[in-house]
């Protein structure tokens, strides 16, 4: 299990990593699998943006379809506008730790007229199903 931090990363890093996204970028090309770190975070950032930007429909194309149901949400897109509507908020993402399949990532939202520092970090759980990271589940951290 690794953490993968963009933030630590120091600018000696940046050449490698263009190279790594490069080739993983060619094998998943060629039949290959991308990278789970690689996948599970592409998907982590993909939900950050669908939630900045209030694209319910990216949102639970990003959602398992069991995370839908443990929701209750019957119509998805309308469940995630009802539950995130009202306040523009701004999500970023942290981390994100990968090991067997499934992935964590944490994010953070800072709502509108909020500072960042007053928002707590969230986790979402993610698993790779038939070959896509889908997000299994919502919650806080607990950090402040």
């Amino acid at each position: 299990m690794r953490m993968i931090d963009s933030a630590s990363m120091g600018d000696a890093w940046i050449p490698r990593i263009a190279l790594l996204a490069g080739c993983a970028a060619l094998v998943a090309g060629c039949g290959g699998g991308a990278g789970d770190d690689d996948g599970a975070r592409d998907a982590a950032q993909a939900y950050v943006h669908a939630r900045s930007q209030g694209d319910a429909a990216k949102v639970c194309e990003l959602y398992s379809t069991e995370l839908i149901s443990k929701l209750g949400a019957s119509n998805c897109q309308a469940f995630v506008k009802e539950q995130t509507g009202g306040v523009a908020t701004s999500f970023t993402l942290i981390g994100v730790t990968v090991s067997d399949g499934h992935a964590t990532a944490t994010i953070k939202g800072t709502a509108a007229g909020e500072s960042h520092s007053e928002s707590a970090p969230v986790q979402i759980t993610l698993q790779r199903q038939d070959g896509e990271w889908r997000i299994t589940g919502l919650g806080k951290t607990g950090q402040g």
